[in-house]
C-alpha cells in the first residue's frame, strides 16, 4: 500500500510516477521520500532488482527540479512586514544642521558700481552627505546688538541676481553650497557699521557667526531707503548660479 504522510506533515503530490513529497508544516526537513510505479512491491522499496536505472534517473530528475521550484519561490517571498514599506536607498539626505557645517567667506566677486557684493561659503563638515534648500538669513550686528537692515530676494544695484529657488542639493562631505548677498553704498553717511553677522540655515535654530572682510553699513539719510537693504540669492551649488541665468 502507499506509504500515508504522518499526522502534521503536507503532502505534495507529483506528476504520474512520482509519489509524494511529505513536508512537516513548521518548515523540517523532508522525513522520507516516496518513488516508484505503481507497482506496490516497488513503493515499498523492495524487489530493487527489477527497477530501471534509465527511469529512476528521470524521477530524480524531477524530485530536484521540484525542489529548485521550491527553493526560488521561498527566495521570492517579500521580507517586509505587512503594512510596512522598505527604505529605498536613494531617499534624499536629511537637512544640513549647523554643527554640521561651517559658514565663510567665498571668492572675492567685486560688486558694481556703489555696490558691497558678497560671497558666502556653506561648507559641509560632517562625515555624511546633508541637503540645502532655501534661504538663510542673515542679521548684522554692531558689537552682538542687531542692526536694523531688511533681507530681500532680488538684487538691488547692477550685480545680477539669481530670484529663483532650486530644488533641494545635496553637499557630500567637504563640498559646499554658496549664497551672494549685497549692498547699496551708503552715498550720504551711516550711523553704524557690521564687520559680524549671524548666519541662520532653513529651518535651523541656531546660527553661524562670519566675520565679514567688507562690513555692512547702516546708512543715513537719502540712501537709507535703498542702501538698508540686503539682497540675497537662495543658497545654490555653485557660485555662478547666485547670478541667476545670464540673458
Amino acid at each position: 500500500m502507499p506509504q500515508a504522510a504522518a499526522p502534521g506533515d503536507l503532502a505534495i503530490g507529483m506528476l504520474s510516477d512520482v509519489g509524494s513529497i511529505p513536508i512537516n508544516s513548521r518548515g523540517a526537513a523532508v522525513k522520507r521520500l516516496v518513488v516508484g510505479s505503481t507497482d506496490p512491491v516497488a513503493r515499498t522499496g523492495l524487489g530493487t532488482a527489477n527497477r530501471q536505472p534509465g527511469r529512476r534517473w528521470l524521477t530524480d530528475a524531477a524530485v530536484i527540479a521540484l525542489l529548485v521550484a521550491v527553493v526560488i519561490l521561498a527566495a521570492n517571498v517579500p521580507r517586509t512586514a505587512p503594512g510596512t514599506r522598505p527604505v529605498a536607498s536613494n531617499l534624499p539626505s536629511a537637512a544640513c544642521r549647523p554643527n554640521a557645517v561651517t559658514v565663510a567667506n567665498g571668492p572675492d566677486v567685486g560688486g558694481a558700481t556703489q555696490e558691497e557684493a558678497h560671497a558666502m561659503l556653506i561648507t559641509n563638515t560632517s562625515s555624511t552627505p546633508c541637503t540645502l534648500h532655501g534661504y538663510v538669513s542673515i542679521v548684522a550686528l554692531d558689537r552682538g546688538t542687531p542692526l536694523p537692515f531688511r533681507l530681500v530676494h532680488h538684487a538691488t544695484g547692477g550685480w545680477p541676481m539669481a530670484t529663483v529657488v532650486p530644488s533641494p542639493f545635496v553637499i557630500a562631505p567637504g563640498r559646499s553650497g554658496y549664497v551672494f548677498f549685497a549692498q547699496i553704498a551708503c552715498y550720504t553717511g551711516y550711523t553704524a557699521t557690521s564687520r559680524r553677522i549671524a548666519v541662520t540655515l532653513p529651518g535651523a535654530r541656531v546660527a553661524n557667526v562670519l566675520d565679514l572682510r567688507v562690513a555692512l553699513d547702516r546708512c543715513a539719510g537719502p540712501s537709507a531707503r535703498i542702501g538698508n537693504l540686503i539682497a540675497e540669492s537662495p543658497i545654490e551649488p555653485t557660485l555662478r548660479a547666485t547670478e541667476g541665468p545670464i540673458p
